[in-house]
C-alpha cells in the first residue's frame, strides 16, 4: 500500500495501517524545522519511506547495497540511502537488539534520525565522504535521542576509523554535538557539517571533556 503527500511517499503494509496517520503527522511537524535547520527550502526529490515487515527482506536490500555488515545485524533497523528511508515494522523494531523496551514515539524518533540522514546528504560538498561521527551526531541531536554520556572514553582513531564498533558510539556523537551545538554558531555548524571529513576529532574530544566537567550533556532545543 500506499501513501503520497506533495512531501513524501510512504510504502506499507495493510498491517502499518492504523500507524501511517501518526507517522505523516510526524513528518508534516518534523521537517520544515529540520529543512530551516539545514537551510534547504525543499529536498531534491520526495522522500520515499519503505516500510518492512519482512526482517530478510531489509537484510537483503542492506547486503545488496553492500552496508550491512553481519556484526550489525543484531540492532540496525534502519536506514536513509540515496533520498529514501528504509525502516523495519514497527514489530520487527520492537525486536532487534537495544530497542526491546522502545515505544512508538521511539519509532517516530528513529524515523526523524534518518530524514535529517537525507537532509545532511543534501548538502555535503563531497558525497562521498560522510564520517559517522557528525552524521550521527546530528541526526540523534535533531531527532531528540537521549544518547547522552559523561565522558568521551576512547580515541579520535576509533571514533573516525571503527564508529559502529564502539560500544556508546551513539553516545559519543550526540555529546559531542551537543557540545558543538552550545558553543559554536549556526553557520559554523552548518560549515562543519557540509564538510565534516575536515573535524578536528581529538580536538573534539578533549573540548567536550573539558565542556562536560561543567555542565550535563545538551540537546538541541526546538526552535
Amino acid at each position: 500500500m500506499k501513501f503520497e503527500s506533495n512531501n513524501f511517499l510512504i510504502e506499507y503494509d495493510e498491517k502499518d495501517e492504523l500507524l501511517i496517520n501518526e507517522i505523516t503527522k510526524n513528518l508534516e511537524s518534523i521537517s520544515k524545522p529540520i529543512l530551516n535547520f539545514f537551510e534547504i527550502k525543499k529536498l531534491s526529490k520526495k522522500l520515499n519511506i519503505i516500510i518492512y515487515h519482512d526482517l530478510q527482506d531489509f537484510i537483503n536490500f542492506r547486503t545488496k547495497n553492500g552496508k550491512y555488515p553481519q556484526r550489525y545485524k543484531s540492532w540496525n533497523v534502519a536506514s536513509a540511502e540515496m533520498g529514501n528511508v528504509h525502516i523495519l515494522s514497527l514489530e520487527l523494531y520492537k525486536q532487534a537488539d537495544n530497542h526491546h523496551n522502545c515505544d512508538f514515539n521511539d519509532y517516530l524518533k528513529t524515523i526523524t534520525h534518518e530524514f535529517v540522514h537525507v537532509c545532511h546528504e543534501e548538502i555535503l560538498l563531497n558525497k562521498n565522504i560522510m564520517p559517522a561521527l557528525i552524521m550521527e551526531g546530528i541526526a540523534t541531536q535533531l531527532a531528540k535521542q537521549p544518547y547522552y554520556i559523561n565522558h568521551i572514553d576512547c580515541t579520535a582513531e576509533e571514533l573516525t576509523k571503527n564508529f559502529y564498533q564502539i560500544k556508546n558510539c551513539y553516545r559519543y556523537a550526540h555529546t559531542i554535538m551537543g557540545y558543538m551545538l552550545k558553543n559554536k554558531s549556526h553557520n559554523e555548524i552548518l560549515k562543519i557539517l557540509r564538510e565534516p571529513h575536515k573535524v578536528d576529532v581529538d580536538s573534539l574530544i578533549k573540548e567536550t571533556n573539558n565542556f562536560l566537567k561543567e555542565t550535563e550533556p545538551v540537546q538541541i532545543k526546538e526552535k
